[in-house]
């Protein structure tokens, strides 16, 4: 019997509970919303990030006409590829001449 009035009173407690967020809900409904500090700072943060948009795509279009010239950095850099470019053609040469080594004839010449 004990059981069966907790059972009851569980379902009266949880129509009261549902009773009470739909009064609630149809409350809010009338409520205005106005300015809140996260809406200003969201606003804030929306007009930084399209601001910092904006510059971005401007710079790209003004670095399309940048003229880039010869400057000592990329004159070293150059050579520096090239002779990176020989010393790993001479590696892949000395590997072809080992790969045909003959030690019985450097023994006899």
């Amino acid at each position: 019997m004990a059981e069966l009035m907790f059972g009851l009173g569980q379902t009266k407690k949880k129509k009261e509970t549902e009773q009470k967020v739909r009064s609630t809900k149809a409350n809010l409904k009338d409520v205005l919303i106005t300015e809140t500090v996260e809406t200003n700072v969201r606003a804030d943060q929306f007009g930084r990030e399209k601001a910092e948009k904006a510059t971005r795509t401007a710079t790209r279009g003004e670095l399309k006409n940048v003229l880039i010239t010869d400057t000592v950095e990329s004159d070293v850099r150059k050579e520096q590829h090239c002779r990176e470019k020989q010393w790993t053609a001479a590696g892949r040469q000395q590997k072809l001449n080992n790969t045909n080594f003959d030690m019985a004839r450097a023994l006899f010449n």
